[in-house]
């Protein structure tokens, strides 16, 4: 086989399961359905950290926070840090990044040859918040307000994803001479909780709520991520939303294919298609909307491959993550993987090879609560999931996933074989002590970064402009 060209749809907090052929009841996907039937579905991919810019430079790298040093979404890789572009690139290929990836910093390519869209969100430290005077009303909404404002019409996600959509298709809509590994970054699924109206009306009469929701844990880190304001008419206003802005990037998944077939076909190549997203969304499970969980809904992530080489209406079901992802591209571009990495290539599973049943995939977070640097870490092998954060070792979680898909029944003191093994393992991997000193060093150059992003000039050409339209509020219901 040839080096196939590549196209990888990240999509930005879509939960793994909201999807047709994840065997969502009510969710409408066609177009990633048909992606799944086409190709191969990871059953059991895992983000190697439940939040945006540590979960993407992960994926980048193929390292986890832990080695980064990224557990929040101020962190930024250096420019000497090689990411699984800059092996691609070497190889001949144009690097190409069309949307979003949350860069922070003057470096906004790290391993992209060529950028055709730029980033919805500040491209410099100290310029969240309300300094984004162009957001309009709908300031906070993207950030720490999600229930702000929920409804059906148009957002600022919304016109940027359009806008995101356009340009990738007027790029394959052109010939190019050079093999490519294009990445097509969407802000949505990720809230403002807003869909178009359409959609918003179709969910509305249909919505249901969690499983999970009435579930209610005692471990004091989850308690203090709980919404106080999230009651049931909210939690379905936010569904109905969320269900609807899952359609819509569904739809564009299957524009930029269309498109990309297209392409491959005018170009007389070969190519790889790619379905992700960086991290999942609570949706109301458990009571928590939004993510920096371990719960499935946070850390399970959908992993979708389809294209040449690739065993139609395969599905793995063997834990994976998001840094694997990287690696599987070099390897089907025939580059070699950034140095040390954590994750490994999935080439041999995509085209029917056997899976790894032993294999422990690992998920880390970090929070801040009262002064006090918390890291958690989730560890996955075959059914078992095991949750841990520092210092709060009595509240340790053992999920039998198998038994207890939505994990209601927390198993670690019933199954203390299983636990131990686990145990035994973060005993011997998990330097809490470094990881809090590494993340304290960093956190002191953000909060100076901070200070100088309010105070200073530089421009942001690579920003979208947010326009008028996009920041006209949903008609009340």
């Amino acid at each position: 086989m040839s080096k196939p060209d590549i196209l990888v749809f990240l999509s930005d907090q879509h939960h793994a399961l909201y999807a047709g052929f994840a065997g969502h009841p009510l969710v409408r996907t066609p177009h990633t359905d048909q992606l799944a039937a086409d190709g191969a579905v990871f059953e059991n991919a895992y983000t190697s950290s439940p939040l945006c810019v540590p979960s993407r430079m992960s994926m980048l790298t193929g390292q986890l926070p832990e080695k980064t040093g990224i557990y929040t979404n101020e962190g930024a890789i250096g420019s000497a840090q090689t990411t699984f572009l800059h092996s691609i690139a070497a190889e001949g290929y144009e690097t190409v990044l069309c949307g979003r990836m949350h860069f922070l910093g003057e470096d906004q390519r790290h391993g992209f040859t060529k950028r055709i869209m730029g980033e919805m969100t500040p491209l410099f430290w100290g310029r969240y918040g309300k300094a984004r005077n162009d957001l309009g009303p709908y300031v906070g909404t993207m950030a720490n307000q999600p229930l702000k404002i929920i409804g059906g019409g148009t957002s600022p996600v919304l016109e940027y994803d359009r806008a995101v959509i356009r340009a990738a298709l007027e790029y394959l809509n052109q010939d190019h001479e050079k093999p490519q590994c294009i990445v097509v970054g969407t802000y949505g699924p990720h809230h403002t909780f807003v869909a178009p109206a359409d959609l918003y009306s179709y969910y509305k009469e249909r919505i249901d709520l969690p499983q999970s929701f009435e579930s209610d844990s005692d471990h004091p880190i989850l308690s203090k991520l709980r919404e106080s304001k999230l009651t049931v008419d909210t939690l379905r206003k936010l569904r109905t939303a969320y269900l609807g802005m899952i359609e819509t990037i569904d739809g564009q998944v299957g524009e930029v294919r269309e498109a990309w077939n297209r392409y491959l076909e005018r170009q007389d190549r070969q190519g790889v298609f790619v379905y992700m997203s960086d991290h999942g969304e609570q949706a109301g499970e458990h009571g928590l909307i939004g993510k920096n969980t371990f719960y499935e809904g946070s850390a399970k992530i959908p992993i979708v491959f389809a294209g040449d080489g690739i065993t139609v209406g395969h599905k793995i079901s063997q834990p994976v993550s998001i840094m694997d992802v990287g690696l599987t591209l070099c390897e089907f571009a025939g580059a070699p993987t950034p140095p040390r990495p954590d994750g490994i290539s999935l080439k041999r599973q995509l085209s029917g090879g056997g899976e790894d049943k032993e294999r422990m995939v690992i998920s880390e977070t970090l929070h801040t609560f009262d002064g006090r640097h918390i890291p958690g870490r989730m560890l996955r092998k075959g059914r078992w999931k095991y949750v841990a954060y520092a210092f709060h070792e009595e509240f340790n979680q053992l999920f039998d996933l198998e038994e207890d898909p939505f994990e209601l029944y927390n198993l670690h003191s019933e199954r203390t074989d299983i636990a131990r093994e686990f145990q035994k393992h973060l005993q011997q991997t998990w330097n809490i002590g470094a990881i809090i000193e590494k993340h304290q060093e960093k956190a002191e150059h953000y909060a100076l970064l901070s200070k100088w992003g309010k105070a200073v000039d530089v421009p942001e050409s690579e920003r979208w402009p947010v326009s008028v339209e996009a920041t006209v509020l949903p008609s009340k219901e």
